[in-house]
């Protein structure tokens, strides 16, 4: 829409040929099989015939495709937070596993924290 609006513009301008390109852009980035009204505004330039810039409804930007929209329900990809605690006597570190210091004899459980 954007690059129509532009080839439009640029038709009021007599810029005949950086029209065609514009418009030669946005068959590029259109879908295949919905190119009718590009071909039909390539016709028209070539006839140097004025183009009419789309009209954008008042107060209205964009506007997604419903499936789009659809697709935007919050979701809770990291689930309810864990309280874990270790078996490990004195353990007080808190923090990813990885990143504990190590100590020797440290980690042996008591024979309380295994019943």
């Amino acid at each position: 829409q954007v690059l129509y609006s532009t080839a439009a513009a640029q038709c009021r301008l007599q810029r005949w040929q950086e029209a065609r390109v514009t418009l030669d852009k946005a068959v590029v980035w259109r879908p295949e099989g919905r190119t009718a009204i590009l071909d039909l505004a390539l016709e028209r330039v070539q006839d140097r015939l004025f183009l009419e810039p789309l009209q954008v409804p008042l107060g209205e930007f964009f506007r997604p495709r419903k499936k789009e929209v659809e697709q935007l329900d919050s979701k809770d990809f990291l689930g309810k937070p864990k309280v874990i605690s270790s078996i490990i006597p004195n353990d007080e570190y808190i923090g990813f596993e990885p990143l504990r210091p190590q100590k020797q004899g440290f980690y042996e459980p008591s024979a309380d924290a295994l019943r």
